[in-house]
């Protein structure tokens, strides 16, 4: 089969949703084609997920796309993480462009998500995968976690003094090890100022009842979207939870709320149109009976000198904060 053939039998198992023709031509963006690879690389180990990379997609990928690039890369990196070398990686993300003034971590979304309910509808996450290098990254972190997390607990303490560190951007705590894993490596940095959302709550109360604590430098946001919603005492349980140091582990909420669209423009626009976060702002009060802050997209422009997820909780009010989506 010549490369030709199997580029259009890839792109015929795993049509293509870019709206962009000319960029479609020449490779191949499909949130199918992602799911793919994530499923057969996580249930190999990494120097046999290397191989496969090579042997069943780069032949069908355009060579001189970013496609065929960055997953080279990728199996380059899985070989290296096979061997103990240097990893063609960094694990640790830090977008200098303002939007996420925060060191962050990140997983692939779905595949460690236990938690996850509606959410999976209108997940941003995979909105990323357009792009391989966020998939790329988020799955080469999912596999370390898996087969080789000391070189996560590595760089973590190369992290610069004092700043503030978010797990996760994207995923979610997978399993009980990996919450252990994280909640050591904070007690290792006390100088660090860490805090995420979580849909994994059943994770943090099994953590709990196991006769574990939280560490004192994380604080935690409960994301709307999770199976546990409607379960009876899940949220109110999560509130309850304290530190080490006695203070609340879960400063508040970050929730979907739907709203009314007309009028509102779609992606990163509607964060530019007061009317939008108005619309938020009332759906919230409507669903949840407090006032909220309508989120405002990139975390460089939040109230204050900080991102207000971030901030620890100093009450027992709960604090919302909130973000529209279609439908």
């Amino acid at each position: 089969m010549t490369r030709k053939q199997r580029i259009n039998r890839l792109k015929s198992r795993f049509p293509s949703a870019n709206k962009n023709k000319k960029a479609g031509n020449k490779t191949i963006v499909s949130r199918g084609l992602c799911h793919h690879i994530a499923r057969e690389v996580l249930k190999r180990k990494p120097i046999s997920a290397a191989r496969w990379i090579r042997a069943a997609i780069l032949p069908a990928l355009p060579i001189k796309s970013n496609w065929h690039r960055e997953l080279r890369r990728l199996a380059y990196s899985l070989d290296a993480m096979a061997r103990g070398e240097n990893l063609f990686y960094t694990i640790f993300g830090h977008d200098g462009n303002g939007k996420l003034p925060f060191v962050f971590f990140s997983a692939l979304p779905q595949y460690t998500c236990p938690g996850a309910g509606e959410c999976l509808q209108w997940c941003y996450s995979f909105k990323g995968w357009r792009h391989v290098s966020p998939f790329t990254r988020q799955l080469h972190n999912t596999m370390l976690l898996q087969h080789a997390p000391e070189y996560i607990a590595k760089e973590w303490h190369t992290l610069p003094n004092g700043i503030e560190v978010r797990l996760y951007v994207d995923g979610d705590f997978d399993s009980a090890q990996t919450l252990s894993f994280w909640f050591d490596l904070c007690r290792q940095r006390p100088d660090l100022h860490i805090y995420g959302y979580s849909k994994s709550w059943g994770l943090f109360l099994e953590h709990k009842q196991n006769g574990n604590t939280f560490p004192a430098n994380y604080i935690l946001n409960l994301s709307s979207g999770s199976k546990y919603e409607d379960l009876p005492n899940y949220a109110r349980a999560m509130e309850e939870l304290k530190r080490e140091d006695e203070e609340y582990l879960v400063r508040g909420y970050f929730v979907a709320v739907h709203i009314d669209v007309d009028g509102i423009p779609k992606g990163a626009k509607r964060y530019s149109v007061a009317e939008y976060h108005a619309r938020v702002r009332q759906a919230a009060k409507e669903q949840y009976g407090t006032m909220a802050l309508s989120c405002p997209g990139d975390c460089g422009n939040c109230p204050g000198a900080r991102q207000q997820c971030g901030l620890d909780r100093n009450s027992n009010k709960m604090v919302l904060i909130a973000i529209g989506v279609h439908g």
